[in-house]
C-alpha cells in the first residue's frame, strides 16, 4: 500500500492508502487543512485536538446536510416520475379517444356519402 504525507494545519501526517488513491486522500487532507485553517483564524490556537474535532464536526454536518439534500431530491425526482407516468397514461388515454372518435367520424361521413350517392 503506497504511504503519502499530507499536510494539515503545518503538521505533518504519514497515511496509507489504497493504490490510485492518494490524489484523493490528498484532496480530502486539503479540504480539512482548510477548515482548520478557517477555525484557527476564528478561534485562534485552541489546541490541535480541539480544531480537529471541531473541523471533523463541522465536515460531519455538511456531509449530513448533504445527504439530506440528496434524499430530498431523490423524493422530488420520484414524485416527477410518479406524475409523469400518469401523464403519460392519460396522453395515451387521449389519444386514443382521439383515434376512435375520429375512426367514428369517418363512418358517419362515408355512411351519409354512400346515402347521397344513391339519391344520385
Amino acid at each position: 500500500m503506497p504511504e503519502i504525507n499530507i499536510n494539515i494545519n503545518d503538521q505533518d501526517y504519514t497515511v496509507v492508502c489504497d493504490p490510485g488513491e492518494e490524489q484523493h486522500l490528498k484532496s480530502l487532507a486539503a479540504q480539512i487543512d482548510f477548515k482548520v485553517r478557517e477555525l484557527t483564524k476564528r478561534f485562534g490556537k485552541i489546541g490541535e485536538t480541539r480544531l480537529m474535532v471541531m473541523a471533523s464536526l463541522l465536515m460531519a454536518d455538511q456531509a449530513q446536510e448533504l445527504e439530506k439534500q440528496s434524499k430530498d431530491s431523490l423524493i422530488k425526482i420520484k414524485s416527477l416520475e410518479a406524475s409523469l407516468d400518469e401523464n403519460e397514461k392519460r396522453t395515451v388515454n387521449n389519444q386514443n379517444k382521439s383515434t376512435d372518435y375520429v375512426e367514428l367520424t369517418n363512418e358517419k361521413i362515408n355512411d351519409l356519402l354512400s346515402k347521397i350517392a344513391s339519391i344520385n
